[in-house]
């Protein structure tokens, strides 16, 4: 790889890294950490906060990470003779990708709807009790498991990728157009 393909190579990972990582420090950390909050209609607020404050960063990395994948995918040629592979893998991880942004947008609209709930008792940002209203602890049984897909998803595109890498047909095969070597 070259020039701009090593760029979207390193955007691609970053991308991918920011939003897998970010997503299981949300899912283990911040929402686990709520807990720790003594008064229960607050839980929700902290973690709210933080994830208000990711959420910019998390939406730059996931579409770092989806667009420079289409570039790159554009770009690579299909190996001679790995034709069923490389491109039966592309689309387990086309479609693996696509589940991580569906179940990413899920976490979106089920934590707005737990913050449209206003300050309610829980016992963590994902956990309802018994006085959490019927509508916040639906969003967040709705939440609590999407939120371990996200990282799942994204970590199953990063095993994809490997593969891809140890048969030949990764992002290490890309071929940079001539003329536009340096």
């Amino acid at each position: 790889m070259r020039n701009g393909t090593t760029v979207l190579a390193v955007v691609h990972d970053l991308g991918l890294a920011a939003w897998f990582g970010g997503a299981w420090m949300g899912a283990v950390g911040l929402n686990g950490a709520t807990i720790e909050v003594d008064d229960h209609t607050q839980r929700t607020r902290v973690a709210n906060a933080g994830w208000f404050r990711w959420a910019p960063i998390a939406g730059c990395a996931l579409v770092a990470q989806v667009s420079s994948a289409y570039a790159l995918g554009r770009l690579m040629p299909s190996p001679a003779g790995r034709d069923r592979t490389s491109g039966g893998l592309r689309r387990l991880r086309t479609a693996v990708t696509l589940a991580a942004v569906l179940a990413t947008v899920e976490t979106g609209i089920s934590g707005q709807r737990v913050v449209r709930g206003g300050d309610v008792p829980v016992a963590t940002a994902t956990i309802s009790i018994a006085a959490t209203p019927p509508e916040v602890a639906a969003a967040q049984r709705r939440l609590r498991v999407a939120q371990w897909l996200v990282p799942g998803f994204t970590a199953a595109i990063f095993v994809l990728e490997a593969i891809q890498r140890q048969q030949g047909c990764g992002q290490a095969d890309v071929v940079v157009p001539a003329g536009s070597r340096s």
